[in-house]
């Protein structure tokens, strides 16, 4: 201490420290009580609100039209069938006979040797009505067939992948999706011989069509009528392929009758013998002579001289492939007509002949055949060039059509594309594309799992009002207000022992809620059933205890006898559900009571944060002060403390 008992060292930090805190400490108790209080009476009606809501939300999906019209579904055989109803399903039972599933196309190569290698050439694949097309380069392998096919972007659902057999790998090419329609087609595009052709996919009947086709657009640039499709083709009667031949030979029956002549003009059903043209101008009176009778003059006979024939043996044995021809009609109805045959042989002198131009050019000018063709084609008018290369291209396709069906060397079926097939009730039958048929009943889906055996019974489907979905509701309703009922009673609530109570204490809220609730439970509602007035007679009632408990026996006889009434007491808009919604929202609405109350609480919150930052500043100013004033007295007793040193070394 000095002389005048001032210390030089002050702790000028905890002095203000001690001083501010004093000042700050009961005005700060006072802000943190009220927010205290204020957030747990937020809290607490966040609480009563969020059970009310609750209660609201139930009632909201009674008073929809279709509450009660829920339906329920039952199977005989959840292993065949199973099913799903909405609102407008008719109850009732149905007979279900699954006949086959959907499934989809598969088909799979022969066995493919490891050291094989394809192409170049080029993968048409279809999937029913969509297709894309593959490029595949010069010794490409099986795996990269694979992944041309899983990684093209115009892939329509085409899943291509590799199995390994005992004897070698295969290529397996399946659909993605079920369904007739969805059935996978292979063309394929490479040097003759290629082992591309491996994957190839046609039926007989695609490749016997592709035949066909490419003979008619053959006729039709020659000017020709089509061939008669009833006719079989050498080609396909030279294949080596039965079911093809017996195809075929079928094919060929005449279509007024569906049968053909045998080699002596006898039909094969045993009827009378059709005349050949050799017999056609045998010289019956009845075939040559106009206006003959049974009944005619002799001399009509005697007279009548029969014409020689018009044809001679080329033109008759060609007459029988001349549509409308007789034994009287003029030769040149042969003459004119040219049979498919001559057709093809036609349009390969053509070509032959271009070919024997365009060698003859090669030879002559020592130039190449491409070069010699062009030059050949350049002496042609447009028409001609098109002409020829019309020509070209329908030889190649009519040559690649004979390849495909007399040397097909490509994928077989190994799963066929369907579709899913039912009988319901035995007399109507459905298909889909898929094994869930919708609406096969109205309103009902059927999802099939399996087929029905020969001789088991049909698996049955019964459709019926869901009672016990409404009856479920209806417990949730008196959970949802035996819940909002206890939580009032622990907000509102006091002991006596301990002295403690609830944040909403004595809260007016509390018991108008509770109030309102069980007003609308007791009153009747206007236009229900008269044994449907009130929640009393569904068996809901109050304990003494406050809240509410269900008779269950009365509950599941009013379900059973007045399941169609239901909708009359709890719909509509002066209906149970209505009512409850209303003095529900009276309180949760925005200008509810306990919304206006969270809203007053919520306002006094931020004139709290407005008196914290009001304290905070005025602390924060007291601090300052008394740190000025502190640090100017240590200074002036410095000073002072100097002046004495002074003053006592010069006494000394």
């Amino acid at each position: 201490m000095g002389p005048i008992g001032m210390s030089s060292g002050m702790d000028i930090n905890s002095m203000v420290s001690k001083i501010v805190n004093a000042e700050r400490v009961p005005k700060q108790q006072r802000i943190d009580f009220e927010r205290t209080k204020i957030d747990s009476s937020i809290s607490a009606y966040g609480r009563l609100r969020e059970s009310l809501d609750t209660m609201k939300n139930l009632m909201a999906n009674f008073r929809q039209e279709k509450a009660f019209a829920v339906r329920s579904v039952d199977t005989s055989e959840e292993g065949i069938v199973t099913a799903t109803a909405s609102t407008e399903a008719i109850a009732g039972k149905y007979a279900v006979d699954v006949l086959q599933l959907a499934q989809s196309h598969k088909v799979a190569s022969d066995v493919v040797p490891e050291d094989t290698r394809f192409g170049p050439g080029k993968l048409q694949i279809s999937l029913g009505e969509d297709s894309f097309d593959l490029s595949l380069g010069k010794h490409s392998k099986l795996i990269d067939v694979v992944r041309a096919i899983n990684g093209s972007r115009d892939n329509p659902g085409i899943r291509a992948s590799i199995i390994k057999d005992m004897n070698g790998p295969r290529l397996i090419v399946a659909a993605n999706q079920s369904g007739a329609e969805k059935s996978i087609l292979i063309n394929v595009e490479a040097e003759p011989g290629d082992d591309l052709y491996r994957f190839e996919y046609k039926t007989i009947e695609q490749r016997v069509k592709q035949l066909e086709s490419a003979q008619s657009e053959a006729l039709a640039l020659l000017g020709l009528p089509p061939q008669d499709s009833s006719e079989p083709t050498q080609d396909a009667l030279n294949s080596d392929d039965p079911s093809l031949q017996a195809q075929q030979t079928e094919d060929a029956r005449v279509a007024e009758g569906g049968q053909i002549e045998d080699g002596e003009g006898v039909k094969e059903d045993g009827g009378a013998p059709n005349p050949t043209a050799k017999e056609a101008n045998s010289g019956r009176p009845e075939d040559t002579i106009p206006g003959w009778t049974e009944t005619a003059s002799g001399t009509l006979m005697d007279s009548y001289q029969a014409p020689e024939p018009e044809q001679d043996e080329k033109a008759l044995e060609k007459s029988k492939e001349v549509p409308g021809w007789s034994n009287t009609a003029s030769g040149t109805l042969t003459d004119s007509y040219v049979t498919p045959k001559e057709a093809q042989a036609k349009l390969e002198q053509e070509l032959e002949a271009e070919k024997a131009a365009i060698a003859k050019a090669v030879a002559e000018a020592d130039m190449t055949e491409a070069e010699a063709k062009k030059i050949e084609r350049d002496k042609l008018t447009p028409e001609e060039r098109e002409r020829i290369e019309k020509v070209e291209t329908a030889q190649a396709e009519l040559a690649e059509a004979q390849r495909s069906l007399q040397v097909y060397k490509g994928m077989a079926e190994v799963q066929g594309a369907q579709d899913s097939i039912v009988v319901l009730d035995g007399v109507a039958e459905l298909a889909s594309s898929n094994n869930v048929i919708e609406d096969a009943i109205e309103g009902v889906d059927l999802t099939l799992k399996g087929t029905t055996q020969p001789g088991e019974r049909p698996a049955e489907i019964g459709v019926e009002y869901d009672r016990q979905s409404v009856r479920a509701d209806i417990e949730q309703f008196v959970a949802a207000y035996n819940q909002f009922y206890q939580v009032s009673a622990d907000l509102a609530k006091v002991d006596p022992a301990t002295g403690q109570v609830g944040p909403l204490s004595g809260d007016s809220v509390v018991r108008s809620a509770d109030s309102r609730l069980k007003s609308v439970f007791s009153s009747a509602v206007e236009g229900a059933p008269d044994d449907l007035k009130t929640l009393t007679e569904f068996g809901i009632t109050t304990t003494r205890q406050g809240n509410l408990e269900i008779n269950y026996q009365m509950l599941d006889k009013q379900l059973n006898n007045n399941f169609t009434k239901l909708e009359d007491f709890f719909g509509g808009n002066n209906g149970f559900a209505k009512k409850v919604e209303d003095a529900i929202h009276s309180m949760t609405g925005v200008t509810g009571s306990i919304r206006t109350r969270e809203k007053s609480l919520t306002e006094r919150n931020y004139s709290l944060n407005d008196d914290q930052t009001t304290l905070n500043r005025r602390m924060e100013g007291l601090e300052k002060r008394t740190h000025d004033k502190f640090a100017a007295m240590q200074d002036a007793t410095g000073k002072m403390q100097s002046q004495l040193a002074g003053m006592m070394n010069a006494l000394s």
